[in-house]
Protein backbone atom coordinates (compact mmCIF):
# COMPACT_ATOMS: atom_id res chain seq x y z
CA UNK A 1 0.00 0.00 0.00
CA UNK A 2 1.51 3.11 -1.07
CA UNK A 3 -0.98 6.03 0.24
CA UNK A 4 -2.12 5.08 3.67
CA UNK A 5 -3.71 8.72 4.72
CA UNK A 6 -3.90 12.41 3.94
CA UNK A 7 -5.26 15.13 5.32
CA UNK A 8 -7.33 17.60 3.46
CA UNK A 9 -9.40 21.19 3.65
CA UNK A 10 -11.94 22.35 1.58
CA UNK A 11 -11.72 25.75 -0.45
CA UNK A 12 -13.68 27.72 -2.58
CA UNK A 13 -12.05 28.61 -5.92
CA UNK A 14 -10.02 31.76 -5.45
CA UNK A 15 -10.62 33.34 -9.54
CA UNK A 16 -14.36 32.98 -8.68
CA UNK A 17 -15.83 32.37 -5.06
CA UNK A 18 -19.00 33.40 -6.27
CA UNK A 19 -19.23 29.43 -7.90
CA UNK A 20 -21.21 26.88 -6.33
CA UNK A 21 -18.52 24.43 -5.81
CA UNK A 22 -15.62 24.05 -3.99
CA UNK A 23 -11.81 22.60 -4.48
CA UNK A 24 -10.12 20.31 -1.92
CA UNK A 25 -6.63 19.99 -1.26
CA UNK A 26 -4.93 16.81 0.68
CA UNK A 27 -1.77 17.02 1.87
CA UNK A 28 0.33 13.30 2.01
CA UNK A 29 2.69 12.07 4.29
CA UNK A 30 4.86 10.55 1.50
CA UNK A 31 5.76 10.78 -2.16
CA UNK A 32 3.69 9.01 -4.22
CA UNK A 33 5.16 9.81 -7.89
CA UNK A 34 6.63 6.55 -8.88
CA UNK A 35 2.72 5.15 -8.98
CA UNK A 36 2.21 8.32 -11.89
CA UNK A 37 3.66 6.40 -14.59
CA UNK A 38 1.25 3.54 -13.71
CA UNK A 39 -1.46 5.98 -13.71
CA UNK A 40 -0.91 6.97 -16.79
CA UNK A 41 -1.03 4.05 -18.62
CA UNK A 42 -4.34 2.48 -16.72
CA UNK A 43 -6.64 6.23 -16.26
CA UNK A 44 -7.56 7.27 -19.67
CA UNK A 45 -6.80 11.00 -20.35
CA UNK A 46 -4.58 11.65 -18.08
CA UNK A 47 -1.86 14.04 -18.65
CA UNK A 48 1.35 13.29 -17.32
CA UNK A 49 3.89 15.46 -16.81
CA UNK A 50 7.11 13.26 -16.21
CA UNK A 51 9.17 16.64 -15.88
CA UNK A 52 7.34 18.16 -13.21
CA UNK A 53 6.37 14.67 -11.31
CA UNK A 54 2.14 15.41 -12.09
CA UNK A 55 -0.35 13.51 -13.51
CA UNK A 56 -3.53 15.43 -14.17
CA UNK A 57 -7.27 13.82 -15.40
CA UNK A 58 -10.61 14.27 -15.28
CA UNK A 59 -13.05 11.56 -13.42
CA UNK A 60 -16.80 11.98 -13.20
CA UNK A 61 -16.75 16.16 -14.30
CA UNK A 62 -13.92 16.72 -11.35
CA UNK A 63 -10.30 18.28 -12.53
CA UNK A 64 -7.84 16.20 -10.24
CA UNK A 65 -4.11 16.39 -10.47
CA UNK A 66 -1.63 14.42 -8.57
CA UNK A 67 1.73 15.88 -7.00
CA UNK A 68 4.32 13.81 -5.42
CA UNK A 69 2.64 14.65 -1.90
CA UNK A 70 -0.32 16.35 -2.84
CA UNK A 71 -3.73 15.58 -4.24
CA UNK A 72 -5.95 18.37 -5.49
CA UNK A 73 -9.75 17.89 -6.90
CA UNK A 74 -11.96 21.32 -8.44
CA UNK A 75 -15.49 21.24 -9.15
CA UNK A 76 -17.00 19.27 -5.95
CA UNK A 77 -20.10 20.25 -4.71
CA UNK A 78 -19.12 19.88 -0.46
CA UNK A 79 -17.05 18.47 2.16
CA UNK A 80 -18.59 15.11 1.95
CA UNK A 81 -17.53 14.47 -1.78
CA UNK A 82 -14.10 15.57 -1.13
CA UNK A 83 -13.63 12.95 1.06
CA UNK A 84 -15.21 10.57 -1.38
CA UNK A 85 -13.40 11.50 -4.15
CA UNK A 86 -10.31 11.38 -2.38
CA UNK A 87 -11.16 8.14 -1.26
CA UNK A 88 -11.86 6.96 -4.86
CA UNK A 89 -8.27 8.22 -5.50
CA UNK A 90 -6.62 6.41 -2.57
CA UNK A 91 -8.19 3.25 -3.84
CA UNK A 92 -6.96 3.69 -7.29
CA UNK A 93 -3.60 4.89 -6.62
CA UNK A 94 -3.43 1.95 -4.04
CA UNK A 95 -5.00 -0.72 -6.28
CA UNK A 96 -2.48 0.18 -9.27
CA UNK A 97 0.78 0.42 -7.14
CA UNK A 98 -0.08 -3.50 -5.52
CA UNK A 99 -0.67 -4.69 -9.59
CA UNK A 100 2.12 -2.41 -10.89
CA UNK A 101 4.33 -5.64 -11.78
CA UNK A 102 1.76 -6.60 -14.38
CA UNK A 103 1.43 -3.11 -16.02
CA UNK A 104 3.52 -1.38 -18.65
CA UNK A 105 4.11 2.18 -17.04
CA UNK A 106 3.49 4.69 -20.06
CA UNK A 107 5.65 7.89 -19.63
CA UNK A 108 3.99 9.32 -22.64
CA UNK A 109 3.21 13.17 -22.13
CA UNK A 110 -0.27 14.40 -23.26
CA UNK A 111 -1.16 17.84 -23.27
CA UNK A 112 -4.81 18.74 -21.77
CA UNK A 113 -7.94 19.48 -24.35
CA UNK A 114 -8.01 23.02 -25.21
CA UNK A 115 -11.28 24.71 -26.50
CA UNK A 116 -9.72 24.91 -29.69
CA UNK A 117 -9.16 21.29 -30.35
CA UNK A 118 -12.95 21.13 -30.22
CA UNK A 119 -13.64 23.94 -32.20
CA UNK A 120 -12.06 23.21 -35.01
CA UNK A 121 -13.57 19.70 -35.78
CA UNK A 122 -17.07 20.96 -35.44
CA UNK A 123 -18.93 22.36 -38.24
CA UNK A 124 -18.24 26.05 -37.42
CA UNK A 125 -22.03 27.01 -38.78
CA UNK A 126 -22.88 28.81 -35.76
CA UNK A 127 -26.42 27.60 -36.39
CA UNK A 128 -27.20 27.73 -32.29
CA UNK A 129 -29.31 24.36 -32.87
CA UNK A 130 -27.10 23.28 -29.85
CA UNK A 131 -28.79 26.00 -27.78
CA UNK A 132 -25.66 28.12 -28.04
CA UNK A 133 -24.57 31.65 -29.89
CA UNK A 134 -21.53 30.08 -31.76
CA UNK A 135 -19.60 27.06 -32.46
CA UNK A 136 -16.73 28.76 -30.21
CA UNK A 137 -19.18 29.13 -26.85
CA UNK A 138 -20.71 25.42 -27.64
CA UNK A 139 -16.91 23.96 -27.91
CA UNK A 140 -16.00 25.96 -24.36
CA UNK A 141 -18.89 24.18 -22.95
CA UNK A 142 -17.71 20.82 -23.86
CA UNK A 143 -14.49 21.52 -22.73
CA UNK A 144 -15.66 22.55 -19.22
CA UNK A 145 -18.36 19.36 -19.48
CA UNK A 146 -21.47 21.51 -19.54
CA UNK A 147 -23.03 20.16 -22.68
CA UNK A 148 -22.22 16.71 -24.46
CA UNK A 149 -21.32 16.54 -28.08
CA UNK A 150 -24.22 15.03 -29.77
CA UNK A 151 -25.94 18.85 -29.29
CA UNK A 152 -24.25 19.36 -32.15
CA UNK A 153 -27.05 17.70 -35.04
CA UNK A 154 -24.88 19.29 -37.53
CA UNK A 155 -22.14 17.32 -36.51
CA UNK A 156 -23.66 14.21 -36.83
CA UNK A 157 -24.78 14.46 -40.16
CA UNK A 158 -22.89 12.06 -43.04
CA UNK A 159 -21.32 15.62 -44.08
CA UNK A 160 -19.30 16.27 -41.51
CA UNK A 161 -18.48 12.36 -40.63
CA UNK A 162 -14.80 12.27 -40.48
CA UNK A 163 -14.70 15.71 -38.04
CA UNK A 164 -17.51 13.77 -36.24
CA UNK A 165 -14.90 10.64 -35.90
CA UNK A 166 -12.14 12.66 -34.96
CA UNK A 167 -13.62 14.27 -32.73
CA UNK A 168 -15.24 11.62 -31.13
CA UNK A 169 -11.93 10.09 -30.80
CA UNK A 170 -9.90 12.71 -29.15
CA UNK A 171 -12.62 13.19 -26.86
CA UNK A 172 -13.00 10.05 -25.56
CA UNK A 173 -8.88 9.46 -25.37
CA UNK A 174 -9.11 12.85 -23.45
CA UNK A 175 -11.15 11.14 -21.00
CA UNK A 176 -14.62 13.01 -21.80
CA UNK A 177 -17.27 11.47 -21.54
CA UNK A 178 -19.58 10.51 -24.42
CA UNK A 179 -22.90 9.35 -24.57
CA UNK A 180 -23.54 5.72 -24.20
CA UNK A 181 -25.78 5.64 -27.61
CA UNK A 182 -22.64 7.36 -29.57
CA UNK A 183 -19.80 5.03 -31.00
CA UNK A 184 -16.38 6.16 -32.07
CA UNK A 185 -16.59 4.48 -35.14
CA UNK A 186 -18.94 2.60 -37.39
CA UNK A 187 -21.78 5.61 -36.84
CA UNK A 188 -24.47 6.12 -39.73
CA UNK A 189 -24.45 9.54 -40.42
Amino acid sequence: MLLKNYKFEVTLPECNPSISTVNALAELPNDISEVFPYLNATLKGATYKPNTKTLSFRHNGKSITLFPKKIAVSRLRDEKEAKEVLEWIKKTINETYDKRDSIEPSYKSRDRLTLLDVYKLLPMKNCRECGELTCMAFAAKVVEEKVEIDQCKILFSSDYREKKEKLLEILTEAGYKVSKGIKTSNIEG
